[in-house]
């Protein structure tokens, strides 16, 4: 296996243009979701981590204060028509805002693909940037909690997709699942979860974290 790490405007440089086109299917009621639990809570300032085509920010009214980051330039381009200058090229792990900045951080199957160190890297920068009693919302995939044969079905596919999007990413996925998935993994920075919306059988997890 290699040890380097592929670069992400290399690696997004073809599926970047057909990203939305066939993923929305599968996400939009997703990404609707997210969009309700903002609007409900009235965040005054957010951050999207990883914010690829800038396809959520764009189902957001204009006048909510929000913007993305990404690390791939093929996917900020795409970004830049969707939603022009709300989204700007940076890593996850060395933001540049200022400490306490944000109300709202989310992030949507960013986590997963990253191993572990930098994984832990980037909570420490969210964790820099959003407020005290602000708000983590995290969109990646997780375990369910009733093991259905629905849910394993749907469990084998993502499995399946996960294995066919490099050899790195499938790699980080299988840690990422080995470690407990969404819930087990950011729970140990041992902030509340206050709200809790399961997706595919659980597949797929919406969490909420409040820092402390």
């Amino acid at each position: 296996m290699k040890n380097t790490q592929v670069n992400p405007s290399e690696e997004y440089e073809n599926s970047s243009k057909h990203y939305d086109l066939i993923l929305n299917p599968f996400l939009n009621h997703i990404r609707k979701a997210v969009v309700k639990w903002i609007i409900t809570n009235q965040p005054k300032k957010i951050l999207d981590v990883g914010c690829g085509t800038g396809k959520q920010i764009s189902l957001l009214p204009n006048n909510i204060d929000i913007v993305g980051v990404d690390i791939s330039l093929p996917m900020l381009k795409i970004a830049n028509k969707q939603v022009p200058n709300k989204c700007i090229e940076a890593d996850a792990v060395n933001l540049p805002f200022e400490d306490n900045e944000f109300d709202l951080i989310i992030s949507q199957f960013a986590l997963h693909e990253k191993n572990t160190k930098i994984i832990d890297a980037e909570l420490k920068e969210i964790n820099r940037v959003l407020k005290t009693n602000g708000k983590l919302l995290i969109v990646d995939f997780d375990y369910p909690k009733k093991r259905t044969i629905l849910s394993r079905i749907l469990g084998s596919g993502i499995h399946y997709i996960e294995k066919n999007a490099g050899e790195e990413h499938y790699e980080n996925y299988k840690t990422w699942m080995k470690n407990g998935g969404l819930k087990k993994i950011i729970s140990n920075i041992g902030w509340k979860i206050i709200e809790n919306k399961p997706f595919y059988k659980g597949n797929v997890n919406l969490i909420v974290w409040e820092k402390h």
